[in-house]
């Protein structure tokens, strides 16, 4: 694969996390909706946290040549801990995959009455026919698609606005939150951040080679920043003139629908590219590292992704909306953890590097030849 410039990894970086969540709002809701006005400080300073840790990350990344997930996630050589870590990431990658299709299957039964079960096997077959194309599929459909989900999530935020107005915008009252794992604002933005980047981590590590210049790092990640701040203010801002969508398990959907019963089926078509970027990311990522542990897997890639994906397909069915409120949360504490890791290990490298120290690894200098 070639050199990844600005916009690729702009693109790339915001597919990450443009999911079944994100673009269906029942995540950006649960985590920031519910808390009224200060919901929307919480967004911001999440959007802010993700473009300046993703920063760091792919910082780390460019200039060390670690290449492994475990080994940026734990900066010292402790092979248990390194192998913890790269266990619990690709258990929440999974989670990601899992939850993005049982959204398929919600978005496809909210609109057409397919049963759930129906939509997300056949979601599940596509995912892991394109996922066998590895890095440069991924790539490929994030350039694609991202730009479509950006620019339609605005439009509909426009027209949200026009239709319903724009008064409850800067008053949307605190709503009831009964989740113990989000108790306030604060703490859901930053479980939202970790849990991110947590997943991001797996995602964007295949990338580090691929990326030159310093300039490329800072502006792809920071543009990247600017366009989920794009689709996340549009989508809350929409559901605060219809606050009935709130409870539907696809609550964009459900507003595009009140506003003409075509505009929803455009919006879950939208609403399934996201989840299709998201998932396909998330997979290739895990199946990069299973490949790369276990080489049988890796010579069996085919089999080894029909099973994965009737796993996938059967653990759907436990439903979108309490996937989405248990496994994220959860995950966002275990993603504070690796986040702070993480900074210690550009830490560390950054040491390294003053002290003129040079090699491919933060923990361990390129030996003499």
């Amino acid at each position: 694969m070639k050199e990844i410039k600005i916009i690729p990894l702009a693109l790339a970086f915001a597919g990450c996390f443009l999911g079944a969540g994100f673009v269906s709002g029942q995540e950006l809701w649960q985590f920031f909706g519910e808390f009224g006005v200060k919901g929307y400080v919480g967004l911001l300073l999440a959007c802010v946290l993700l473009a300046a840790f993703g920063i760091i990350m792919m910082r780390l990344l460019q200039e060390s040549g670690l290449e492994k997930v475990e080994e940026i996630m734990v900066p010292w050589n402790v092979p248990f801990l390194r192998t913890l870590a790269g266990l619990i990431l690709n258990a929440f990658l999974l989670g990601v995959v899992v939850i993005m299709t049982a959204g398929v299957g919600a978005t496809v039964e909210q609109l057409l009455a397919v049963p759930s079960e129906i939509a997300s096997a056949v979601f599940v077959l596509l995912l892991g026919v394109v996922a066998l194309l590895g890095i440069s599929g991924m790539m490929k459909v994030f350039s694609a698609l991202v730009p479509i989900i950006v620019a339609a999530t605005v439009a509909f935020a426009a027209m949200s606005w026009i239709e319903f107005g724009t008064e409850g915008i800067l008053s949307l009252p605190e709503q009831v939150h009964s989740n113990p794992l989000m108790p306030n604002w604060i703490v859901a933005a930053l479980t939202y951040v970790a849990y991110n980047l947590l997943g991001a981590v797996g995602i964007m590590a295949p990338l580090g080679k691929y990326l030159k210049e310093k300039k490329t790092v800072r502006l792809g990640i920071a543009l990247g920043g600017v366009l989920l701040i794009l689709v996340a203010g549009s989508v809350l801002t929409s559901l605060t003139g219809y606050m009935d969508a709130a409870a539907e398990q696809m609550p964009m959907v459900a507003l595009a629908s009140r506003l003409n019963p075509t505009l929803g089926i455009v919006y879950g078509v939208l609403l399934l590219m996201g989840m299709f970027s998201n998932g396909l990311a998330s997979l290739v990522a895990l199946m990069e590292y299973v490949n790369r542990h276990v080489k049988a897997f890796d010579s069996h890639r085919k089999i080894t992704m029909a099973v994965l994906m009737l796993l996938v397909w059967a653990a759907s069915l436990a439903g979108f909306g309490n996937l989405v409120g248990t496994v994220f949360p959860v995950f966002g504490y275990i993603g504070i953890v690796a986040i702070v890791c993480v900074c210690i290990n550009y830490a560390k490298w950054r040491k390294k590097n003053k002290n003129g120290i040079k090699g491919n690894s933060i923990t361990e200098p390129n030996k003499p030849q």
